[in-house]
């Protein structure tokens, strides 16, 4: 489990079977159909693969994901919020992990990252995210009812924020695409509840969150995902 013992071509296999039932999942998430808990599906069925395909954070980060759409299709907002912040907390994770295995957090790589173009990208990337928070804090926060609602929800803001950094940090656009998908999918849920009604924010919310997650669960696979759909690294 938790990616060991898995050869890439296996892993190959099993991402693309899982690709195939989670598109399935999500398309009968979006038909004018009802079934029980149809939210949870989809990222139920990336958490299952992830068990044998991804690393521990990332695994945990999508069980944890599939509990928060629990929460969510029980009408529970304050569980669901919980949820996905632990999930968020264990991306940090797996993001902060993956720099100090890839030696891109060695002694070296500080010393370069403190000049030149890095430096200029870990301020620019900074600025880009504080002002994304600031954002939240200033335009939802306040329209949250008082107390451990609205404390949640600023919590939450900070824990997303984190995650973003961690990704923008990483040297995949997959990861940097699928926590931009994220933050503009619980943007707009957050603005569609606390601030004013969106018109479709069903499609708004739903599709990149989806997207995101599978992005999330492709690209910590063994198998290069990216590099088969012909999307560069940075």
């Amino acid at each position: 489990m938790f990616r060991k013992n898995i050869s890439t071509e296996k892993s190959k296999t099993l991402v693309w079977a899982a690709t195939a039932v989670f598109a399935v999942a999500a398309a009968l998430y979006f038909l004018p159909m009802e079934i029980p808990c149809k939210n949870v599906f989809p990222v139920a069925v990336l958490a299952v693969f992830s068990l044998w395909l991804d690393p521990f954070p990332m695994s945990m980060a999508l069980v944890v994901s599939a509990f928060g759409d629990l929460m969510a299709s029980a009408g529970n907002f304050m569980a669901q919020m919980e949820c996905f912040a632990v999930a968020h907390l264990f991306l940090c994770l797996f993001f902060v992990q993956r720099l100090f295995r890839t030696g891109q957090a060695s002694d070296k790589t500080f010393a370069a990252i403190l000049t030149g173009k890095r430096m200029a990208y870990l301020v620019v990337t900074g600025i880009c995210v504080g002002a994304v928070m600031l954002m939240a804090m200033v335009s939802i926060v306040p329209e949250v009812p008082g107390g451990v609602m609205r404390a949640g929800v600023a919590f939450y803001s900070i824990v997303i924020s984190l995650m973003l950094f961690t990704a923008l940090l990483q040297r995949s656009i997959f990861y940097a695409v699928a926590a931009v998908l994220f933050v503009i999918s619980d943007f707009i849920l957050g603005w569609n509840r606390f601030v004013e009604p969106v018109e479709g924010e069903t499609y708004y919310v739903m599709a990149p969150y989806f997207a995101a997650q599978w992005m999330f669960f492709a690209r910590a696979t063994k198998y290069r995902t990216g590099k088969s759909l012909l999307v560069a690294r940075l």
